[in-house]
């Protein structure tokens, strides 16, 4: 019954174990829900981040069984200056920031839409 759904994963961690694995396949069906965030990316190198980056998609892409994934937000979620590490991608962060935000602020909208997809959809389905 939620509106959405955010999956967290730590820059410097990003192993999604069994349990993760069995949590998003309860949640197929729901994949417009989801939104990913890839959290303390200001904590390593613009290099490194393009690994984690690509190490994450690699790894949800497997977990969801799908060509595209869900979109990932990346940035530093708190309220202390960016890291020395981060500060060459602060504008990619709080654009990242920002469009999540935008996101979570759409959230009444989607969920009255998504309820009047379900009544079309049950209607149809009961002709």
């Amino acid at each position: 019954r939620s509106d959405i759904i955010l999956l967290i994963f730590d820059a410097h961690k990003l192993d999604i174990s069994d349990e993760l694995k069995d949590i998003i396949e309860q949640l197929r069906g729901h994949d417009d829900k989801i939104r990913i965030v890839l959290n303390k990316s200001d904590q390593v190198t613009a290099k490194q981040l393009m690994r984690v980056y690509g190490a994450l998609m690699w790894s949800l892409g497997k977990v969801f069984k799908t060509p595209e994934v869900c979109r990932v937000y990346i940035s530093s979620f708190w309220d202390k200056p960016y890291s020395k590490n981060g500060v060459s991608s602060a504008e990619l962060f709080d654009s990242e920031k920002c469009d999540l935000y935008n996101d979570l602020r759409e959230i009444p909208r989607y969920a009255a839409m998504r309820r009047v997809n379900e009544v079309i959809k049950r209607a149809r389905l009961a002709k």
